[in-house]
Order: C-alpha cells, then sequence, then structure tokens
C-alpha cells in the first residue's frame, strides 16, 4: 500500500503523517516541487518515505511524473531479497497545504501576499489534485484535505487571508467530492484544530511572538494597532491561532484519524480534530460574531483613542465561554 503527501516536506504535520504511515507499513511519496524540497525528505533518511518530484508549474513536467508514478504502480513490486513480487495499491492523497498565513488589516495585506497565499494554498492544491485525478479514479484512492479550523470558524478580524483561503478550499472540497462520489470515492477534509509539535520541530512552526505594527502606515496603526496586538495576545494566551505549536493536542490523535480515514469502509466526511476543533466550531456557528470579537479583545475605538482594551476582561471571557460548550 502506498499513499501520497502534497504539503511542505519540512512541515511538522507533514513530517510526522508521513513517519506514522511508513511505521503502519506504507510506502509514502511526498510531492515535491524542486530540489531542495526532494533534499528535504532524503535527509530523513526513511526507506519508505520517498520524494516524488513534480512540479505543476510544468505542465509537460507533470504529465511525464505521474506517468512515471503510474508505472510505479503497475510495476511488479518486490519488498525484500525472496519475496514474491506484487503490485502496489496506491490508498490515498493526502492534501497538506501550508498552515502558515499572514494576518493584519486588510489594509496593510499586501496584493502580493494575497496571491501567494492563493497561488500556494488553492491553486497548488487544485492543481495538485488534477494532475492525480486519473490515477485516483483507476485504483479508487481516497482523497484527504486537511485545513485549519479555527480561524475559518471563528471568523475574527485581521486573518482575511486565512479566512478566504479556507473558505476556497472548503468549496472546492465539496466539488470534489461530489464528483467522486457519483464514482464511489471518498473525500475526506480533516478540520484541524491545534497540534502539539514541540517533538517534530521543522520551520513551519508558527510564530507567536508579539505582533509588529511599526511598518503599517500610520493611519491603519491608528485605527487597528490596539485591538490587532490585544486579539493577538487573547490568542496567544488561549492557544488559539498557532496550528503547530507547543500547545494543543497530540499528534497521535490526528495520525489515528487519517489512517482510519484511509482503511475504513465508510469514513466520515468531515473530521475534527486537534485542540479546539469542535469547541470553536460551535462557538463560530451559535455565538453572535459580535461576541466574538469582544471576547476576542476588539473594541471599538476611534481616532482618538489611546486606551488599550484590558487583556484580562477577554480571557476570562473564553474560560467562560469553554466551560459552557
Amino acid at each position: 500500500m502506498n499513499t501520497v503527501i502534497a504539503g511542505p516536506p519540512g512541515s511538522p504535520v507533514t513530517k510526522s503523517i508521513s513517519l506514522d504511515l511508513e511505521r503502519r507499513g506504507y510506502i509514502v511519496y511526498i510531492v515535491c516541487a524542486d530540489v531542495e524540497e526532494e533534499q528535504q525528505v532524503q535527509n530523513e533518511s526513511r526507506a519508505d518515505v520517498r520524494p516524488l518530484h513534480l512540479d505543476i508549474v510544468d505542465s509537460l513536467g507533470t504529465q511525464d511524473a505521474m506517468e512515471r508514478f503510474n508505472n510505479l504502480l503497475l510495476r511488479p513490486h518486490i519488498a525484500f531479497s525472496g519475496a514474491s513480487p506484487h503490485n502496489l495499491h496506491f490508498g490515498g492523497l493526502i492534501l497538506v497545504p501550508d498552515l502558515i498565513y499572514p494576518s493584519g488589516p486588510i489594509e496593510t495585506v499586501s496584493p502580493e501576499l494575497w496571491s501567494d497565499a492563493l497561488n500556494a494554498k488553492v491553486l497548488n492544491t487544485i492543481a495538485t489534485t488534477q494532475a492525480f485525478l486519473p490515477t485516483i479514479c483507476e485504483f479508487k484512492a481516497r482523497v484527504l484535505i486537511l485545513t485549519p479550523s479555527i480561524v475559518s470558524s471563528l471568523r475574527p478580524p485581521f486573518h482575511s487571508v486565512e479566512t478566504a483561503v479556507v473558505g476556497a478550499l472548503e468549496g472546492f472540497t465539496a466539488s470534489l467530492r461530489g464528483e467522486l462520489g457519483t464514482l464511489g470515492i471518498n473525500v475526506c477534509q480533516f478540520k484541524l484544530g491545534t497540534f502539539d509539535c514541540s517533538n517534530v520541530g521543522g520551520k513551519h512552526l508558527q510564530s507567536m511572538e508579539a505582533p509588529k505594527t511599526n511598518f503599517w502606515p500610520t493611519s491603519a496603526r491608528a485605527l487597528y494597532s490596539a485591538n490587532y496586538i490585544n486579539q493577538s495576545r487573547v490568542a496567544r494566551s488561549r492557544g488559539l491561532f498557532n496550528q503547530t505549536g507547543s500547545t494543543g493536542s497530540s499528534l497521535r490523535e490526528l495520525h489515528s484519524a487519517v489512517y482510519d480515514a484511509l482503511t475504513q469502509k465508510h469514513p466520515r466526511r468531515v473530521w475534527r480534530v486537534g485542540r479546539g476543533s469542535v469547541t470553536y466550531d460551535v462557538v463560530g456557528n451559535w455565538v453572535p460574531a459580535g461576541l466574538v470579537g469582544w471576547i476576542l479583545g476588539i473594541r471599538r475605538v476611534s481616532l482618538n483613542e489611546a486606551a488599550e482594551p484590558q487583556l484580562e476582561d477577554s480571557v476570562q471571557s473564553w474560560e467562560k465561554v469553554e466551560t459552557t460548550v
């Protein structure tokens, strides 16, 4: 059995899932766009975690790469010396878009940042899926799409990029599920909370240091900085917006869910995994948006106001909401 993971090779989520599946007997291919990413995979020195070069910008190269991958599946495979040859089975494609998003007032998020986020997280995910669809249909392989859920559930201010990207990915997933469902192929969406990735390491640990507003235009700083800084402090104190930091659920919870989605006869369509994935989904659906903003420390301000909202009130409000839920 083999699987393909399309996600940043240095991401703690990509890395931990690939190592767990290898321990369960899978051959895992990690999609790599360049030599540097291939080297990251090879540096892990795992016999059954392998790079799969696929640069979706190069259409001819993508076609050649998929032909080689299909031939690999169709060619008899010998697991070890003396073993009988057998064909590999394509179990599933696991899509793990990068979990790092820019934040700040819409006014301060440049068109370049929007373009980078949409290209890397939405268009790249769609193009990768398109490249694998013929193979997915041939082998009845499953598709798993992993997206962060807390920001998309709460829809807080200053997180427009993540809210828009996750919304686009959810729409794409729904359409893909509808199309492949007519062929009896399962598409599962994983709505991720936060995880403790302190033992995994990697470059993609999202920083929750004090937010920097000194590069904002003066007008934006006057209008938004107090609320942005206060919301960031509240989020940091509750571990809300760092999907891969040092607080959260054990990654074993995610490993088990991914394995179940690949192997269960009738897997769930939507999996909520990780700290806060269920709680904040309920909060986002049932608590008025204004109250959510107030709990996050958001206050109405004017250009003449200089007082900063009180962090303590916001933290205590979150504790009350979590206790109620």
